[in-house]
């Protein structure tokens, strides 16, 4: 109805007379008649018809979530503050974030986890190799070296001195973290060793499979790889120049 609340209040309550009841007692059956025979659905395919007079206001909620969104962020700061890690990688949102955010973020994160690795996890798998190796000399299946100046009880810690290589760092940009990684190791700031275990990866397991990759290329009569061509280009200018040079003092 148009009427406000209280005009329809009081045309329902000041219907004294015989007169008004029956009116109101007849439009409220027409009402009823014609919404019986025409229901009202929304949601349908149809847009309903309703009552010449009637109309729909439909009334929207101003604040949804009653400020639990907020809350629920302020909630989930805390508890990564306690934890040692970012919001970002608590929560699973990294929505408005660019890439220097998300590498801070991830950085501190990542050195938490290393601390907790290198203090935890890597001396729990030392000793586990510690009584490995002691069951590997007894049984005779390890032999130290005849001139080793210490044995394996006198030098047990320096015997079982290990490096542990975890999972990589998660990449936010690859291309990035790979062209940071080459001026590392160009600027003689880092090594292979490093910036493979940063990735999870043995360097030494990445170098032999690439010398067995190159030979099979090689042996199948495929191109090497651009820095497989490169490497062998420098080293054949350094030779031709280490000969000249040899030719020059003779």
């Amino acid at each position: 109805s148009e009427l406000d609340t209280q005009s329809a209040m009081d045309f329902i309550l000041g219907a004294n007379s015989q007169e008004q009841r029956e009116r109101l007692t007849g439009w409220i059956g027409e009402i009823a008649a014609y919404y019986a025979a025409a229901p009202v659905r929304l949601g349908g395919a149809k847009v309903p018809h309703l009552m010449p007079g009637d109309s729909l206001n439909l009334q929207t909620a101003q604040d949804t979530d009653n400020g639990y969104s907020v809350f629920e962020q302020s909630l989930l700061r805390y508890i990564a503050a306690g934890l040692g890690v970012s919001y970002e990688q608590l929560s699973r949102n990294y929505a408005q974030m660019s890439y220097s955010t998300a590498r801070a973020s991830a950085n501190e994160s990542w050195a938490h986890f290393m601390g907790r690795r290198k203090f935890i996890a890597s001396r729990q798998a030392s000793q586990m190799f510690l009584c490995w190796l002691e069951e590997a000399i007894v049984r005779r299946v390890v032999t130290l070296p005849s001139k080793a100046r210490f044995s394996f009880q006198e030098a047990r810690s320096a015997w079982g001195n290990c490096d542990w290589i975890g999972s990589g760092r998660m990449a936010i940009d690859g291309l990035k973290e790979v062209q940071e990684a080459v001026m590392l190791i160009e600027a003689g700031l880092s090594t292979y060793e490093k910036e493979c275990a940063k990735r999870g990866d043995d360097y030494q397991e990445i170098f032999a499979q690439q010398v067995r990759e190159t030979m099979e290329r090689r042996a199948a009569g495929l191109k090497p790889p651009a820095w497989a061509a490169a490497a062998f280009e420098s080293g054949l200018r350094q030779s031709t120049e280490e000969e000249k040079s040899d030719s020059r003092a003779a």
